[in-house]
């Protein structure tokens, strides 16, 4: 009897052994999320000059439009659609927006094109292109004094 407890007691050290050095697995979930966002290139400000008399001025005497345009580089992630708004800018009365020197006003345009595109990526290379174009009509300069004249528009981009 003795000998089949050796024996028993020597198999099931072997086997014993060879259980515990059996290995396991354990898996782990790897996990990444990208935002979709559009961004602007720099914090600005962008300036956008109205003339109509090709040095940079408003000719008051002139009976043509001024006009202006400025581009605005953006990025967007892969796949995003952008949506740019502007805001009234700072002499909004309401209806229009007004350029001042602080004490006249001037009623302007403000129309956006490439404020819907969809983005190819934020590297480098992968700019979208916001165009603004803006009109101050004759009627609205002809009658004014001379001076400097502005306004601060704000462009909001989403997502």
């Amino acid at each position: 009897m003795r000998r089949i407890s050796l024996l028993a007691g020597a198999i099931a050290a072997a086997f014993g052994s060879a259980a515990f050095a059996a290995s396991t697995t354990h898996n782990i979930n790897v996990n990444a999320n990208v935002t979709g966002n559009c961004r602007f290139n720099d914090a600005g400000p962008t300036t956008l000059l109205i003339q109509n008399d090709g040095s940079g001025n408003i000719d008051p005497s002139s009976t043509t439009d001024a006009t202006g345009s400025a581009t605005v580089p953006y990025r967007c992630t892969k796949g995003t659609v952008a949506a740019i708004s502007a805001g009234n800018g700072n002499n909004h009365d309401g209806t229009d927006r007004r350029v001042s020197d602080g004490t006249e006003f001037m009623a302007y345009s403000l129309s956006l094109s490439g404020d819907a595109q969809t983005g190819t990526g934020h590297g480098v290379g992968q700019d979208l292109t916001l165009t603004l174009d803006s009109t101050i009509t004759a009627a609205a300069f002809q009658n004014v004094s001379a001076g400097a004249y502005s306004d601060t528009v704000v462009l909001t981009i989403t997502p």
